[in-house]
């Protein structure tokens, strides 16, 4: 059941049936205390988090097209919220942006990056954006050699996962080695290095760490919750 003002139910959002049969429905609504995904993604189960995530996604895209992009009209919610149209009949419907999230290897070696704004000691997996007509396999070696220097080649599709950050897709792959040495095209990461295998496996009991944003002497990874750690892990249990 949904309480809240005419605005309220008007935006609801619709984002399935529950366990007991129940509508479930999103709501979005201002000045309540409120708690970041990624802090969720740490104590709930992996099917409440994806209920969170698939709302929060639908949320953001919902807030992004209060006007129309083509005539500049106040769009209206149509089909439970996935859908919005303006007064001239121009509908806009949810988009999903692919992002390739990519574990390069070299035998017992590993490339991470790290962003300038994490804690001391973060690394993960290379990732980016796909650009228009872009294969996912080119935009793999496209983004290593952007954000490295290096060449690659046998790039193997592994796993995907949903990002609401705002409204993506990761496609997570594995890719090895083939050439160059590290230099970085464009400023987007701080760091780029070769990691051991056994320097990486060492560093996956400190999951804590990333998640309560401390800064670390030592190699933090990514939580089991993120697919860059699922490309992680998989890579290190093939040793």
């Amino acid at each position: 059941m949904l309480d809240g003002d005419d605005g309220e139910l008007r935006d609801a959002i619709f984002l399935g049936v529950g366990d007991e049969g129940a509508p479930v429905f999103a709501i979005e609504r201002d000045a309540v205390e409120l708690t970041g995904l990624r802090e969720l993604a740490v104590s709930l189960p992996a099917q409440q988090l994806g209920v969170i995530a698939y709302a929060s996604a639908m949320a953001n895209w919902a807030r992004a097209t209060r006007f129309c992009g083509t005539c500049g009209l106040a769009t209206e919610p149509r089909e439970g919220g996935h859908v919005r149209a303006c007064g001239n009949g121009h509908q806009h419907h949810p988009r999903t942006d692919p992002v390739v999230i990519m574990l390069v290897t070299d035998g017992d070696r590993a490339l991470l990056g790290r962003q300038a704004g994490w804690p001391a000691g973060r690394y993960s997996a290379l990732a980016g954006f796909v650009e228009p007509g872009e294969r996912l396999e080119d935009a793999v070696a496209r983004e290593v050699e952007e954000e490295s220097g290096l060449a690659v080649r046998d790039v193997r599709y592994i796993a995907s996962q949903p990002w609401p950050f705002p409204v993506s897709l990761m496609l997570g792959f594995h890719a090895t080695y083939a050439g160059g040495e590290i230099h970085r095209a464009d400023e987007e990461l701080e760091d780029v290095s070769w990691f051991t295998r056994a320097e990486i496996a060492a560093a996956v009991p400190g999951d804590m760490l990333w998640i309560d944003g401390a800064a670390s002497d030592r190699l933090m990874l990514p939580p089991p919750t993120a697919i860059a750690r699922l490309l992680i892990d998989h890579w290190v249990e093939q040793g």
